[in-house]
């Protein structure tokens, strides 16, 4: 009778563990091919277009709620930021906000709307104050976003399914532009991204009329597969590829297509 060796099992199964594993993760090379340039550009552009299409498609109201979701997306990466303490979140309170509040600005001025330029001017300066500080200033501003939010009235479930798929447009694209090799090479975009698919998520999961709707699960589950590809503020080393990102974003997008029926 023979016996047989661990050890012998156990590093032939290490063997076949490192074997498997290599497979399965994406192939690195120093050297891309033109028409593997060629083919990410074009999906970066298609992402990029499909996004303007979306948004060119909101009516007045929606194309203002949109920007607020969109400043509280850059709210909720520098919450996230200041959290662990991790540098960054100066950049989010500033240019992009301030860009954003300059398109709408005399929408919020005719409405009477909570989000003011003073408040834009204290997001502005939270960073010169201790992080417990600018967290209150960040809560703060996004109480203000929602009070202003909540002016626009009631939002029906067509409304919340078009901005959710453009903030998921533009997050997608974001990511798409942020991405290179299975790695993040724009910080800044990747992070953007995280808090645009972060709001559209929201909208799916508690926007009135959207929950019950058909395929509000199938949608709820495709957008929280592409949540998937911001696992933290942080990116991992070896992130998602784009085109498998895309792809879950046009199942999402088909899914929104059945609710809104």
């Amino acid at each position: 009778m023979t016996h047989s060796n661990p050890w012998r099992w156990l590093a032939v199964s290490s063997l076949l563990f490192v074997q498997i594993f290599a497979h399965l993760l994406p192939a690195q090379s120093d050297r891309t091919t033109p028409g593997l340039i060629r083919l990410a550009e074009a999906k970066s552009t298609s992402i990029e277009t499909g996004y303007t299409q979306a948004a060119g498609q909101l009516d007045p109201t929606d194309f203002y709620r949109l920007a607020l979701l969109k400043i509280k997306g850059h709210l909720s990466v520098a919450r996230a930021l200041l959290q662990v303490r991790a540098p960054g979140a100066d950049y989010h309170l500033r240019e992009p906000i301030r860009s954003i509040f300059k398109r709408v600005q005399p929408q919020l001025g005719d409405r009477n709307a909570p989000f003011t330029n003073d408040v834009l001017v204290q997001l502005e300066r939270a960073t010169e104050t201790t992080p417990q500080a600018a967290l209150v200033t960040i809560d703060s501003a996004a109480a203000a976003i929602d009070g202003s939010f909540a002016q626009t009235g009631p939002m029906t479930a067509r409304s919340a399914l078009s901005l959710s798929e453009v903030l998921l447009r533009k997050a997608v694209q974001r990511y798409a532009d942020s991405v290179s090799n299975n790695e993040v090479v724009d910080l800044r975009g990747y992070q953007t991204g995280r808090g645009f698919v972060i709001q559209a998520e929201a909208l799916v999961r508690h926007a009135s009329g959207v929950r019950g709707q058909p395929g509000h699960d199938t949608l709820l589950l495709a957008v929280v597969l592409i949540r998937q590809a911001w696992p933290g503020i942080r990116p991992p080393p070896i992130v998602f590829d784009p085109q498998s990102i895309a792809g879950r974003l046009d199942e999402a997008v088909a899914a929104m297509d059945v609710s809104s029926q």
